[in-house]
């Protein structure tokens, strides 16, 4: 069977901006963001309870218009799903924010082979698919007012090199990465904007998922150990905050820029990859995800 032709450019009147992963770190700051430049939002994550609550919050606060519609992306036809429910509640979108995804750390066959496939769909083929059924009539909205239209993909400063230990991770990023790049240059004069945002690490719960601890770093309760949490503070002191990440990936997609990094230091990863052997760079990135 064909994949189902794009989302039909039916009206250019696009409103909402629509946030994948919004529960928590950067999509739900993306979403604060949005809401008080006060734009009218479509939430999507797993957690319904943790949407429900942001959404009451962001009414609250900045009187807007919050839909809430909890999905699991990775889900056989959530994409197909997500579209058709935006398309019965009568909701245009005006700009797609990319940013659900899922890490896993350790050894690549140290992993099942479903941890690998998750991780691909949810920060690869996802992206790409909703993108694919949006985009049209973002086109279509072209010098309408608002934002955008356009779409800002979250992707991460290890999309500019390989990731021993978190092999399929860093290359789903990069894939993020070139794939933004290219739309936008695709659609430069368009009056659409792909923007594709590169944090380096930020405090959020991405680092105390399952597939990125080892299993030791739990109790049998499921709680994460002192040593564990030691160790987790102990790094999120080094970590952007999540807040001052999203402002920078907020701005610079409103500024119409292809690439936005935020932060000197990890600009200035950016460049060094570039410059450096492939095997320095291969070398160093397994070094620092060893310790």
């Amino acid at each position: 069977m064909s994949d189902p032709a794009p989302a039909a450019a039916a009206s250019p009147h696009l409103h909402h901006i629509l946030v994948t992963g919004a529960s928590s770190g950067i999509g739900l700051e993306l979403a604060r963001l949005f809401a008080a430049g006060g734009h009218p939002l479509v939430l999507v994550a797993r957690r319904a309870a943790r949407l429900t609550a942001l959404a009451e919050t962001l009414r609250r606060d900045h009187e807007v218009s919050v839909h809430v519609i909890p999905l699991d992306l990775t889900a056989p036809g959530a994409v197909e799903a997500l579209v058709a429910e935006l398309a019965r509640l009568g909701l245009g979108i005006r700009v797609l924010v990319n940013n659900a995804g899922i890490g896993a750390y350790g050894p690549f066959l140290a992993r099942p082979l479903q941890v690998h496939d998750d991780l691909l769909e949810l920060n690869v083929a996802v992206p790409m698919r909703l993108a694919h059924r949006l985009l049209p009539a973002m086109v279509a909205a072209a010098g309408t007012p608002g934002p955008g239209p356009g779409v800002l993909n979250v992707a991460s400063t290890a999309a500019f090199q390989p990731g021993p230990l978190m092999a399929s991770y860093f290359a789903a990023k990069a894939h993020l990465l070139h794939h933004s790049e290219a739309l936008h240059e695709e659609l430069r004069g368009r009056g659409v904007t792909v923007t594709a945002f590169c944090p380096g690490p930020t405090r959020s719960g991405f680092f105390t998922t399952d597939a990125m601890l080892p299993p030791e770093a739990r109790d049998a309760t499921g709680e994460l150990v002192a040593a564990a949490r030691t160790e987790l503070a102990r790094r999120d002191a080094r970590r952007m905050d999540t807040a001052v990440a999203a402002r920078a990936g907020y701005e610079g997609f409103l500024a119409g820029r292809a690439v936005v990094v935020p932060g000197v230091r990890n600009r200035l990863l950016t460049v060094l990859v570039r410059l450096l052997p492939r095997g320095v760079v291969r070398r160093a990135a397994h070094r620092g995800l060893r310790r």
